[in-house]
């Protein structure tokens, strides 16, 4: 059971990181020279996600896609935390059966 809150808080992890690539470049849209930042996502050997943040060229629709990313990753995190909440449910409903 240890596995799936390591996975979710992984995600959740991930989620936050997007969300601030996602602030980084609306907030450096008319900054001449800044780099337009994306979040690569790779899968890990004991489940769960990794997050890395790697540079892209500039792209005319990116703001629109970078505040849709951000909305994106609000939702994964509450599915995330929603995850969590339920392990931790099932988690006291087999202590108590047991007891």
């Amino acid at each position: 059971m240890d596995n799936v809150m390591g996975m979710a808080l992984s995600g959740m992890r991930a989620a936050q990181q997007g969300v601030q690539v996602a602030a980084h470049n609306v907030v450096n849209l008319a900054t001449p020279g800044a780099q337009h930042l994306q979040l690569q996502r790779n899968t890990t050997e004991q489940g769960g996600v990794q997050a890395l943040v790697a540079p892209t060229g500039a792209n005319a629709g990116a703001p629109l896609g970078d505040l849709l990313a951000a909305k994106a990753e609000v939702v994964a995190f509450a599915a995330n935390a929603t995850v969590i909440r339920r392990q931790d449910q099932m988690l006291g409903s087999l202590l108590d059966r047991d007891a």
